[in-house]
């Protein structure tokens, strides 16, 4: 697999180098801008968590084309492996490459609030002690995961099909947005009920700070153990699928 990783990093590390290399010079400037120009500090923290949020998808459509492009590499599928590597070396490259994004967050949240001084109070999280934020890590980790397996899966099964031309992506496509709302249901049939604190690893309160300079907050539950578990099960199987259709039916 690391053969594999390797690979992928060398392919694209153009392109997320770039991407990286833009981000903190769109940031640096937006910070260095508002700041002189006195901009409002929510205004501020509208327009980089829109750049974040921007990078961020752009690095993700990045990781599931590669794994796409993988599947259907005839190299790639020549190489005596078994496809789980190819499904797990592209996942890797994609936590590596939020890996990236998360580290220009904190890089740049932390020079902006020593150079500046200026709190962003715009939202308040409050974390009852390390665990807690530990499992709100955990959490973004997890629901990341989540989504590129199902991404991973629905690309799957457009290659799999035996439609030729755009079909087969338009296939992926529905079979997405069906496993997410699929799932969605399933989780709020099943759990509709539960309340209880005892089935949630974990709970934050997050605030909004108003104008009259209260906060109204709430109680989230972090992880709670029954959709956690349904999540898992459902992960395991899209990746037995993706392993079948690699292995069964999608052609080179």
């Amino acid at each position: 697999m690391r053969k594999l990783l390797k690979y992928d990093i060398k392919q694209n590390a153009n392109t997320v180098l770039g991407l990286a290399a833009i981000l903190v010079i769109v940031q640096g400037l937006l910070s260095i801008t508002g700041n002189l120009r006195h901009w409002d500090a929510e205004t501020i923290f509208g327009l980089t968590t829109v750049l974040y949020f921007t990078a961020a998808i752009i690095m993700v459509v990045q990781s599931c084309k590669t794994f796409a492009y993988n599947i259907k590499a005839y190299h790639r599928r020549l190489l005596p492996l078994h496809p789980v590597w190819t499904i797990l070396s592209s996942l890797v490259f994609s936590w590596l490459v939020a890996l990236i994004i998360a580290v220009i967050v904190v890089v740049h949240a932390a020079i902006y609030f020593r150079i500046a001084q200026v709190p962003i109070n715009i939202i308040q999280i409050e974390t009852n002690g390390l665990q807690n934020t530990l499992f709100v890590i955990l959490t973004i980790i997890w629901v990341y995961t989540l989504l590129v397996l199902t991404v991973f899966m629905a690309i799957a099964i457009g290659a799999s099909v035996s439609i030729r031309g755009k079909a087969g992506t338009w296939v992926g496509i529905i079979s997405f947005f069906v496993i997410q709302n699929g799932l969605s249901w399933v989780e709020s049939l099943i759990f509709r009920d539960t309340n209880s604190t005892f089935a949630n690893f974990g709970i934050i309160h997050i605030g909004m700070a108003e104008e009259n300079g209260a906060v109204a907050s709430e109680s989230v539950n972090l992880l709670p153990l029954g959709p956690f578990l349904l999540e898992v099960v459902v992960a395991a199987l899209m990746f037995y699928a993706i392993t079948y259709l690699l292995k069964k039916r999608i052609e080179i």
